[in-house]
């Protein structure tokens, strides 16, 4: 059975932004990319349908198109669109990125229209004008030029009015009517779910003769809201008097101990970054761009010149909560949690630098990211001896960007949290 295959380059979405008008931050902007649940941009839904539409190519007269999508497309990954079912009256293809099923697609072809279910509350509504412009890097030749032009203005629709910011399309139902319907792009909206406390929208869209219907996911705002740290743990920072090095500092637990810390004007704070920036400027405060996957190097002469009493490692590659099978990820989990903490560690040593390592609760336990952690804990408790200390800590949810950017549920913020747990305010503050 024939694979179809294609990658969409970043730059390809930032041009098909501009082309719809749907600049959703989840899309194109770094920093957010960086703090979603996918660990970087992905690709907006609209175009893998319709790249994925135009690599099939089929000839035969369809009455509805199905999308399913299961998780998001990353840019430059190849995305192979596989048969998983052939029949007189449809087709059924399996989205594949990374070894993993991303979405689905079903084409039908029955004689008559296939009709969408009708929205039981409108909520909102908007209407566009169709403008049907050509644009000679979204010009397609499979494609009716009509039904290209309905589906930007959704992709518009979603990512930049209704919902809006980090909004993700979770489905998508498109039906050939006999009928006209109208000469404008038509999207209603129903909110009821959201009402009801489920992050789903159900939305439906008329032009010509395609109803679309539908279905985006609300998805939480990457806010912090940071109350100033009680003196419990401000008194104890300010008894620290040599220089500390915060290893991934940039956001979530990291960037509030570097806040934190920065009120501790006798000594140096060492932060590390990658892909975040670390957008402030001390006089106490020396800021370093490291990627520890292609140079770790670099901590250790950071360690050698200003050898810090106390390095806290925050360095984490994107963390993902399912059963994957995929070797690079599985290799960069090894590298991040386990491989560089313990050369760290052994460097660190000669130093008199005492580390601290975060683990966290589990939900799922059969998941990877637990598997490593856990043989992470036990590999570094052994490293324990007199010489260097070692704070292992196991941590429950924390609010930060990338919680946020996965759950609706409030968790406590890390100063909160020390605050307010003794146990967690020793180990933090470990003894050096």
């Amino acid at each position: 059975m024939k694979n179809n295959t294609y990658n969409i380059k970043k730059k390809e979405g930032i041009k098909f932004a501009k082309f719809t008008g749907d600049n959703n931050g989840i899309h194109i902007n770094e920093e957010i990319g960086n703090n979603s649940i996918y660990g970087e941009n992905i690709i907006h839904g609209v175009l893998i349908i319709l790249k994925s539409l135009e690599v099939i190519k089929f000839k035969k007269k369809y009455t509805y198109i199905k999308v399913f999508f299961e998780e998001g497309f990353k840019y430059n990954h190849k995305i192979t669109l596989q048969k998983s079912k052939f029949a007189k009256s449809k087709i059924l293809y399996n989205l594949i990125q990374q070894n993993n099923i991303n979405a689905k697609a079903e084409i039908g072809f029955f004689p008559q229209s296939y009709q969408v279910n009708k929205l039981e509350k409108e909520s909102l509504k908007k209407k566009y004008l169709a403008s049907n412009k050509k644009n000679k890097d979204f010009t397609f030749k499979s494609i009716p030029v009509d039904l290209v032009e309905a589906l930007s203005k959704l992709t518009k629709y979603v990512g930049t009015f209704y919902p809006g910011k980090n909004s993700l399309i979770s489905e998508v139902i498109i039906s050939i009517n006999k009928k006209n319907q109208s000469d404008s792009v038509v999207i209603s909206s129903d909110n009821s779910l959201v009402l009801k406390g489920f992050p789903v929208i159900i939305n439906r869209l008329l032009y010509k003769n395609y109803t679309i219907q539908f279905k985006t996911l609300i998805r939480p705002q990457l806010k912090i809201k940071l109350k100033k740290s009680k003196n419990k743990i401000l008194n104890e920072i300010n008894l620290i008097k040599k220089n500390v090095l915060i290893i991934g500092a940039s956001s979530g637990i990291g960037n509030d101990l570097l806040e934190n810390f920065l009120n501790n004007k006798k000594i140096k704070i060492i932060g590390t970054y990658f892909k975040n920036k670390i957008n402030k400027k001390r006089k106490n405060l020396i800021i370093k761009k490291i990627n520890i996957e292609t140079n770790l190097q670099l901590v250790f002469k950071l360690i050698k010149k200003h050898q810090p009493c106390l390095i806290y490692y925050f360095a984490t590659p994107k963390i993902l909560f399912k059963i994957i099978k995929d070797k690079k990820i599985i290799q960069s989990y090894n590298n991040y949690f386990i491989k560089f903490p313990i050369q760290i560690i052994k460097y660190a040593k000669r130093y008199n630098s005492n580390f601290f390592y975060p683990s966290t609760t589990y939900s799922n336990n059969l998941s990877l990211y637990f598997k490593i952690k856990s043989k992470a804990e036990r590999e570094i408790n052994k490293l324990k001896n007199e010489k260097i200390k070692i704070s292992v800590v196991k941590l429950p949810g924390v609010n930060t960007k990338q919680s946020l950017s996965l759950i609706h549920k409030k968790l406590p913020n890390f100063r909160d949290l020390m605050s307010n747990d003794n146990e967690i305010f020793k180990k933090v503050f470990f003894k050096y």
